[in-house]
């Protein structure tokens, strides 16, 4: 049974709380902001794909590390994105002054055009034990969600949605080169199989060239150096 978009959103959320219970379990960490992405362009099953941040360093980095999942969105033509990251851990990231913010998943659902809502999943994070190599075991305790439209946001993320909505128009070269970039700099996209029958003539651009990268084995790999 095919989901409805809006019950692909409500999924996605329950997803990142179980993935984020499965990360601190295995070593007491939260996973990194994760970007899911919706385009009207493909059709009946409207879900693209999505991009996990690459590792970053606090301050500058962290906010240029986050605010890069807009580049994303901007060349597959999202027509709406799904934000997850954990509150406490970003603003850590940034390192911002004052008291530290409450642990929790913030998911955040945004339309191309229109207010953004602010899905709050509150949790406690306690060590429960220690793993072999001296990782933290950890549970999360969470608390009942909230909903709040238009909730201030982070600058990166307010930033990565800006680089999103700014009209741009995509070559194919550009989408490549933006797109190896990024894999070199440690993000990590990952794309849904299309229905078996939805011909690739009728894919726009950025899927064609997603699907040329991700299964031609002579693609040219660029280190990071």
């Amino acid at each position: 049974m095919e989901l409805t978009e809006q019950q692909m959103v409500d999924e996605l959320e329950n997803i990142a709380v179980a993935t984020t219970d499965a990360i601190l379990a295995e070593g007491g960490f939260v996973p990194p902001p994760t970007m899911h992405m919706f385009s009207k362009d493909l059709g009946r099953q409207p879900y693209a794909g999505y991009v996990r941040s690459r590792p970053f360093f606090p301050g500058d980095d962290a906010h240029t590390a986050v605010e890069t999942l807009g580049l994303v969105a901007s060349f597959v033509n999202a027509s709406r994105v799904v934000l997850a990251l954990e509150q406490a851990d970003l603003q850590l990231a940034l390192q911002h002054p004052g008291e530290p913010l409450p642990t929790g998943l913030v998911v955040l659902d945004v339309p191309r055009d229109g207010e953004h809502i602010v899905r709050w999943n509150p949790a406690e994070f306690m060590q429960t034990g220690t793993r072999a190599d001296g990782c933290p075991i950890v549970a999360a305790s969470w608390g009942p969600t909230q909903q709040i439209p238009g909730g201030r946001l982070p600058a990166p993320v307010a930033a990565a949605l800006e680089l999103w909505r700014s009209p741009r128009t995509w070559s194919a070269v550009e989408i490549v080169e933006a797109y190896l970039d990024l894999q070199d700099d440690g993000y990590h996209m990952a794309w849904p199989v299309r229905p078996d029958d939805e011909p690739p003539q009728r894919w726009p651009l950025w899927r064609a060239v997603v699907e040329a990268i991700v299964t031609d084995p002579g693609q040219p790999q660029r280190s990071a150096s």
